[in-house]
């Protein structure tokens, strides 16, 4: 765990980024991870829990904007979300965790078997991130891609589409256990069936059935497995989404 060598609560969005700019800052949201810091570099902890970006509208059409602090129990309980989507953020964290975790957070982190980013990609989030030099729009992917796009900045929102077809499935020791591998696919009202899966790459990754892949191994799966599940998965629910 980093050390916390001091703590801020700013009150606005331009103090908060302001205090980003200074070395070692970091941003603490929900409080069930500190992102975007090496491990176990000292930090000064920039607390965002008073800047509000909680709420959940919409975006226009067939998209809803949520508030970097909208946590993955709101996301559960709203009716303006797709199921699936609803769904992913129910499995991402146990009850305990789910009233804090935020939304911002989860995508800043990127875990490799995030279930609710997994989601997130086939949704076309975009992530608007305020700095010092002003705000910018980025594509979940790209975000993903580079982390370096937060240094010093802070997600404000992240938008998603609500319309379409959509499917997920998913391989765990247990059910109710995180998913060694998850695919979720979306067939949006243009006709693109968008395909996403967790567990597969550093971080939840778009991508096609014939996708090459040689996912990194753990305790949990060898490559070559999570391989065959994750091409297993990916052909059931982009089945589901044209059906």
């Amino acid at each position: 765990m980093p050390k916390v060598v001091g703590y801020h609560r700013p009150a606005s969005v331009r103090e908060a980024v302001e205090l980003l700019g200074q070395p070692s800052a970091a941003v603490l949201a929900g409080g069930t991870r500190v992102n975007a810091t090496p491990f176990g570099s000292p930090i000064v902890a920039v607390d965002i829990q008073a800047l509000g970006l909680r709420s959940i509208e919409p975006a226009g059409p067939s998209r809803v904007r949520l508030g970097a602090m909208v946590t993955l129990q709101q996301m559960v309980d709203s009716s303006l979300l797709p199921e699936v989507l609803r769904e992913c953020a129910r499995r991402e964290e146990p009850s305990t965790l789910r009233t804090l975790a935020t939304i911002g957070g989860t995508a800043a982190a990127g875990g490799w078997e995030s279930e609710v980013v997994t989601a997130l990609l086939v949704a076309d989030a975009q992530v608007t991130i305020e700095s010092r030099t002003g705000s910018r729009t980025v594509t979940l992917p790209e975000l993903l891609a580079d982390c370096d796009l937060l240094v010093g900045g802070l997600i404000t929102s992240v938008d998603v589409a609500t319309d379409g077809a959509w499917s997920v499935d998913r391989t765990g020791r247990t059910p109710g256990d995180r998913a060694i591998v998850c695919a979720v696919a979306r067939r949006g009202n243009d006709g693109v069936v968008r395909l996403a899966a967790s567990g597969v790459s550093p971080t939840p990754i778009l991508l096609s059935v014939d996708t090459p892949l040689t996912p990194p191994a753990d305790f949990r799966g060898s490559s070559e497995y999570r391989g065959h599940v994750a091409r297993t998965l990916l052909s059931r629910v982009s089945k589901a989404v044209l059906a």
